[in-house]
């Protein structure tokens, strides 16, 4: 069947991958900016186009060691906000208001990455994954381009909040070793 989604043990896998990620992000809001973000409907990203004004981005790579077998794993972890849940994230992790972005709140977004990814990584060390991760880069601009590498599919998940909406996007590709 054409578009047909087969979960197979790739699959579950990488469904198995991105959760870490979304409880970690979860309780960087909460924890650092008393917010509770509710997950929507994750999706195959479609394009190269980014969700907002702001992105960080880091890359994963590692080692996957499951019962029966060991694999080669890389991808990326992008965190993309519009410019006002931008501001909003910055103020309310610094305890300020902010109207346009400046200096001061150029590194947030990827302390917030950073922060992410390490959460993430305790809990996906305990399922076989050695992960060893880049150091974060952001982005700004209307309509930047993120792309992932040739052949990695990306999942794109909202994340609702009363700062607003923004998105975590994960991509992973596991190999032979």
């Amino acid at each position: 069947m054409k578009g047909a989604y087969i979960m197979n043990e790739f699959n579950k896998r990488y469904l198995d991958f991105c959760k870490p990620f979304i409880d970690a992000i979860k309780d960087v809001y909460s924890t650092m900016m008393s917010t509770e973000l509710k997950p929507g409907a994750p999706k195959i990203k479609q394009g190269s186009i980014s969700h907002g004004e702001f992105s960080s981005i880091m890359g994963i790579n590692g080692t996957y060691e499951g019962a029966n077998e060991k694999k080669g794993f890389r991808g990326s972890l992008t965190l993309s906000w519009p410019e006002a849940v931008y501001l909003k994230s910055a103020g309310a992790m610094l305890m300020e208001e902010f109207s346009e972005y400046n200096d001061e709140i150029a590194d947030v977004g990827m302390e917030i990455c950073n922060i992410t990814m390490g959460n993430a990584k305790k809990i996906l060390s305990q399922q076989g994954y050695l992960i060893e991760m880049s150091i974060p880069t952001s982005v700004k601009g209307k309509d930047h381009e993120i792309k992932a590498q040739d052949g990695i599919v990306t999942i794109a998940t909202p994340l609702d909040s009363e700062l607003g909406t923004f998105y975590i996007e994960l991509s992973y590709e596991d190999y032979q070793l």
